[in-house]
């Protein structure tokens, strides 16, 4: 009995495009751009339930912050979507005339089915943000012209061949482990924030507190002869103009962006005269000649060189400057000259506010540092009240 010759199905293509060929750890991967449209179209609509099986959980206020910054910025950058792929659904043609043992270039197809066999390792909110942004329904101009150059752009594409889904797992762990940017690197970096342009201007103009500032690390640790990070600062200067638990609108960050010198001139009449008013610690460090250990020798003496305390001070000066606008804020320096900063006191207004061990430790948490804020400036107007009397 003759067999029957049965023709395989041959899959229809739904994306073929010129790619990049390469190993990396024993893994092929193929490196392509797609136009905006494409890579939309390529990766199913509800990709924080249907596409997204390994990642972490989608946040709808990341995606949010995104497409923020798409609609708000012109010389907007995004990295690579890095994608893996079941290899049976996907074909490569190298192009003739190439040295097969390096990587190649050559055609890369993605078959019928493919869709469903994409997994996103890294950019489920760009994504994400890239649909909602195409589509966008703008009324003014400036959008609409924004949103047709970024219809001409290109996304970058990183797709690996893996249909272990253990593997796939260990990929998206593996590249989150790499991933995490610390808030020095952001503050130094990210000039787009107009609080950190201000913390650069301010750390270079103030007349004492450059030689301070640790430009390495997020956080001064204790044997360090640095007072505060440079990230600290800034989040301090954000903290000066609208508080400790104060949130800076779309509208107003855009005004600021224009407008840094009014941040910085807050920031330096807080370090070059509220600071060194209020606590004979910061008068101090404007002694020149002062030795490179003074500040780690002190740190077990005062917590005015601890971050927490430069926190709640910023908070303090805002907090009395909304409170009493029609009060001198000498009545508040004066008040915090008297508060009993040694590291071990179990009393006044850090330790009845919870901000304060008894061993001396700063609790930093919001609700604690929030309470120190709001007990010393009202200590301040209590003396303010009784010297008026």
């Amino acid at each position: 009995m003759g067999g029957i010759n049965i023709k395989p199905i041959e899959r229809q293509s739904v994306l073929k495009v010129p790619a990049h060929k390469v190993r990396q750890g024993g893994r092929t991967a193929f490196y392509f751009t797609l136009r905006m449209s494409q890579f939309d179209d390529l990766l199913p609509e509800e990709v924080d339930t249907k596409i997204i099986k390994q990642q972490r959980r989608f946040v709808p206020s990341h995606a949010k912050a995104i497409l923020e910054y798409l609609e708000s910025t012109d010389n907007w950058i995004m990295g690579p979507v890095t994608l893996s792929i079941d290899p049976s659904f996907m074909d490569f043609m190298a192009y003739s005339g190439q040295d097969e043992s390096s990587s190649v270039v050559g055609e890369l197809t993605i078959t019928e089915g493919g869709r469903s066999a994409l997994r996103i390792l890294d950019g489920q909110h760009r994504r994400h943000a890239i649909k909602e942004y195409r589509r966008s329904q703008f009324v003014d101009e400036i959008g609409k012209q924004r949103q047709l150059r970024f219809e001409r752009c290109q996304m970058p594409i990183a797709l690996y061949v893996e249909e272990d889904t253990k593997q796939i797992n260990q990929m998206f762990a593996d590249m989150a482990r790499q991933k995490p940017m610390d808030s020095i690197t952001r503050a130094r970096f990210d000039m787009r924030d107009p609080f950190n342009r201000a913390a650069e201007q301010v750390m270079e103009e103030s007349e004492w507190i450059k030689p301070f500032v640790e430009m390495n690390i997020s956080i001064v640790p204790r044997s360090s002869s640095m007072l505060v990070a440079f990230n600290q600062l800034a989040v301090n200067l954000k903290t000066l103009m609208f508080g400790y638990y104060g949130r800076v609108s779309r509208n107003r960050r855009a005004e600021l962006d224009n407008d840094v010198q009014s941040i910085v001139d807050i920031g330096l009449d807080w370090i070059d005269f509220f600071l060194p008013n209020a606590r004979e610690e910061y008068l101090e460090l404007q002694d020149p000649n002062l030795d490179e250990d003074f500040v780690p020798k002190q740190r077990h003496r005062t917590l005015a060189y601890h971050g927490t305390m430069l926190r709640i001070l910023a908070g303090c000066c805002h907090e009395w400057t909304r409170a009493y606008p029609d009060l001198d804020r000498s009545h508040l320096e004066k008040s915090i000259s008297f508060i009993d900063l040694h590291p071990t006191r179990n009393s006044g207004v850090l330790a009845t506010s919870g901000s304060l061990t008894p061993s001396g430790s700063f609790v930093a948490r919001s609700q604690e540092v929030k309470s120190a804020i709001e007990g010393i400036v009202q200590d301040a107007y209590n003396d303010y009240a009784k010297a008026s009397r």
